[in-house]
């Protein structure tokens, strides 16, 4: 039942792709556009899929042959256009653990946005915001309120991704608590 689906999502393709600006973008191949779309990679544009240089280097370590503007390139190669390693490290775990991931906007106080395990990217809204907390360094208590407040106001549960000085990533949930009537000190 699961053989010819599971041989046909191993397969390796080449996947050729176009610099645009900071994110590549595939074209001329819209039956990988749908499948990728598919599997959470990728924004559509008008021109086809654009991939952000995350993307791009996961795709690359799962072993696709990757060629941007005519040169094959290796995972190592797109990772000298992630700004923020350890936003790889975290978007890497998550997947490999069955999350459809997606790097946050800009804008956003967040590193990575994270489906729940059977959700669609594009139809169905992100579960999870991750915010990358470097071992040693940690987060200031105002940035983690504003986190979460954003996070709240997204409907968005805030998870923070510790990353430690081994690379070995933890995940903690982090909540607001509301008392259910006001606190008198005395």
């Amino acid at each position: 039942m699961n053989g010819s689906r599971g041989r046909e999502r191993d397969k390796k393709r080449r996947i050729v792709l176009r610099r645009v600006n900071d994110k590549f973008l595939l074209e001329d191949d819209p039956e990988l556009v749908e499948d990728l779309l598919r599997r959470g990679y990728g924004t559509r544009s008008e021109r086809g899929l654009l991939l952000d240089p995350i993307e791009a280097a996961h795709l690359a370590a799962q072993r696709n042959k990757i060629v941007v503007d005519g040169v094959e390139v290796t995972e190592t190669d797109l990772l000298k256009h992630v700004h923020n390693f350890l936003r790889y490290i975290v978007y890497r775990d998550l997947r490999k653990r069955g999350y459809f991931v997606k790097p946050a906007g800009s804008d956003a106080p967040l590193d990575l946005l994270v489906w729940e395990k059977g959700r669609k990217v594009g139809s169905d809204p992100p579960r999870y915001g991750i915010k990358i907390v470097t071992e040693g360094i940690g987060i200031k208590i105002a940035d983690l309120a504003a986190t979460l407040k954003y996070c709240e106001s997204m409907g968005l549960q805030l998870v923070l991704a510790l990353v430690s000085n081994d690379g070995v990533v933890t995940y903690y949930k982090v909540f607001s608590i509301r008392p259910d009537h006001e606190l008198s000190i005395k």
